[in-house]
């Protein structure tokens, strides 16, 4: 079930995708549809401090493009491969595992303020993380293959061209409404950067 769901997030990129790709280029004038490259990064918790961003950056990463339709308000669904380094703690024994997915956000969002050189949004919606493979060596270890989570966060964009957005997760399971409540984001700190055509 949760894979059907995976494959209609990406059918519905897909088609949204080439149906606002066919209205923009009819109307350069009043545009409403961007896309583009992203990459990114998962921190483990917000920092500026650049030792830290660099080993986080050397352990994980993500890459892949955007899309997104609307002005004020619009809907940006994205897709990602994404590589991750996890810390596996049995017993005494600790082992690293690297783990390949293919990564879905669907996001709503809203520009909250334009400014003409640099304008602001907040976003938050859906994201759905499939496991491609993983290196576990020798260790044994049960991870599902499929994974959802409440993504949100704000961003800005420069120019018009350059985007940036920092967003937290919360995993979408039984511990999901403790997690809000007590502000648990497990999943730490997305940052991505892309480029808007």
């Amino acid at each position: 079930m949760k894979r059907k769901i995976l494959w209609l997030m990406f059918a519905f990129l897909m088609a949204t995708s080439s149906v606002f790709a066919q209205e923009s280029s009819s109307s350069s004038t009043d545009k409403n549809f961007w896309w583009g490259p992203k990459v990114g990064v998962d921190l483990a918790t917000p920092t500026t401090n650049e030792a830290t961003i660099r080993s986080e950056v050397k352990s994980n990463f993500q890459v892949g493009l955007f899309f997104q339709f609307g002005k004020k308000f619009y809907i940006q669904p994205e897709i990602y491969y994404a590589t991750r380094k996890e810390q596996i703690v049995s017993g005494t024994v600790t082992t690293e595992n690297k783990v390949n997915s293919l990564r879905v956000p669907l996001l709503l969002g809203m520009r909250i303020f334009n400014l003409g050189v640099v304008s602001g949004h907040i976003q938050a919606g859906p994201a759905a993380s499939y496991v491609l493979d993983q290196d576990l060596g020798s260790t044994s270890f049960d991870k599902k293959n499929l994974n959802f989570s409440l993504t949100g966060g704000a961003g800005v964009d420069v120019i018009g061209l350059i985007t940036l957005d920092v967003r937290y997760a919360v995993p979408l399971n039984s511990e999901t409404r403790n997690s809000i409540k007590q502000l648990r984001l497990d999943d730490g700190v997305n940052v991505t950067l892309g480029l808007k055509f």
